[in-house]
């Protein structure tokens, strides 16, 4: 059985549905990041030497839970992510 992106990335998940989006895919306007976390005040976080998909996601869910989280966010919505 296939988990959903949600239950695999919970943070990720929560950053796009309530805070700010990512994108996937190299740009070469932006560098030729994987892929990249933003918000209204710009990139927050990029897949630099990241050339798997899956590492990429796995390491900007690892940026977010803690290092973005953990200084911009209270601790009932880190309760909220982590306990669904």
């Amino acid at each position: 059985m296939k988990k959903s992106f949600s239950s695999l990335y919970p943070y990720l998940a929560w950053w796009v549905e309530n805070h700010g989006y990512i994108e996937k895919g190299g740009d070469p306007d932006y560098g030729q990041s994987l892929l990249m976390i933003l918000d209204d005040g710009g990139t927050c976080w990029e897949s630099d030497k990241i050339t798997n998909i899956d590492e990429a996601y796995q390491a900007a869910e690892k940026y977010l839970k803690e290092v973005e989280f953990p200084e911009r966010f209270d601790k009932e919505t880190i309760d909220e992510i982590e306990n669904g």
